[in-house]
């Protein structure tokens, strides 16, 4: 297991007024950085002590061609048609992709010493650059990916510091658009359902309605729930026996057919009375009946420009403007049945 220093990598962006990856890059690619910010990063580290991991970087000076992919799980169809996209773009720069599932559940490990773990063989494998897929960023794990000597790309969520690389879609952006053109349809009460469990762009999502509906003073309700059909489907079914929106905006298709699935079982009328909205337009999507009405993430062109922009850093053309390091790809909306 990889050991971190007291002193961390926080502590020297936050004494240097800089973002993370510019304290990453002067340890790792000085020449990518202005003389006056390198010399004062330089100086921070020596005077605070920081000492960065140097086991794994000293794996950094061999090149492998091979890049670390890490999954959360490989269960989510979404997942598999990222993985495609950064197959074809690996294979188009001449890289290899190795994959890494990160779903270790260990009971005498927390967390965080879990990621460490999973980070540590990472690492020893050798790997030029990663592609982190994970929906869920926490400053701990921010921490552990500043703080390795290879290139990372956060794909599909967006790090609230800037200079962190990353691929994805405007989470917050699709979210409030998507809700202000159902208030501008005529529609009052809308839903937003929510998992239970934390992750970051869901909380992007979460955002985006909120605003949207106190621009419009209209009344909130967001109902926490779980992706497992066996817990949510009785909480639907209570709550729909009870009372219903006009539109329900859900944060994953599956749990959104879910909710349809019952509606439909309590006889009540899509999209006549209820209109249903997913979030992510996987093949679940087009198979429900009716067919779900989403928020199309091209997830296939994330994963492919993710490749892209990991290889440019590994190649060193991103240059130093911190504003290219994270993509914005953009999104539409897919109209089906569930909505009039």
């Amino acid at each position: 297991m990889s050991t971190l220093s007291q002193i961390k990598i926080y502590d020297v962006a936050g004494a240097a007024g800089v973002s993370l990856a510019t304290v990453s890059r002067v340890l790792n690619h000085p020449e990518k950085v202005k003389p006056d910010t390198r010399e004062k990063i330089q100086k921070i580290i020596k005077e605070l002590g920081y000492k960065p991991n140097l086991n794994a970087k000293g794996l950094a000076s061999s090149k492998s061609t091979t890049v670390a992919v890490v999954v959360p799980e490989l269960s989510r169809s979404s997942v598999a048609e990222m993985i495609n996209g950064i197959a074809d773009g690996a294979r188009r720069r001449g890289y290899l992709i190795r994959l890494f599932v990160n779903n270790r559940v260990d009971p005498n490990l927390t967390a965080l010493e879990s990621e460490r773990e999973l980070w540590s063989d990472v690492m020893a494998s050798g790997v030029d650059g990663v592609l982190y897929v994970n929906d869920e960023i926490t400053e701990d794990s921010l921490e552990l990916i500043t703080d390795v000597t290879r290139d990372v790309v956060l794909v599909n969520t967006i790090c609230t510091d800037a200079g962190v690389p990353s691929v994805s879609i405007d989470y917050r952006k699709a979210s409030y658009e998507l809700t202000k053109e159902m208030i501008q349809r005529g529609n009052t009460k809308i839903w937003f359902i929510m998992t239970a469990h934390k992750y970051t762009v869901n909380d992007l999502k979460l955002s985006g309605y909120l605003d949207a509906m106190k621009e419009a003073n209209l009344e909130t309700c967001v109902i926490y729930t779980t992706g497992k059909t066996s817990i949510n489907e009785p909480q639907f079914k209570e709550i729909l026996t009870n009372d219903h929106p006009e539109v329900a905006i859900v944060v994953r298709d599956s749990i959104a057919i879910s909710f349809l699935n019952i509606a439909r079982e309590l006889n009540i009328k899509v999209p006549e009375d209820l209109q249903v909205i997913g979030f992510q337009n996987t093949k679940y999507a087009q198979l429900s009946r009716p067919k779900l009405t989403c928020v199309n993430i091209p997830i296939y062109e994330i994963g492919e420009q993710a490749m892209d922009l990991l290889t440019n850093l590994m190649e060193e053309k991103a240059g130093e403007d911190v504003e290219e390091l994270q993509k914005v790809i953009e999104y539409n909306i897919v109209w089906r049945q569930t909505t009039k």
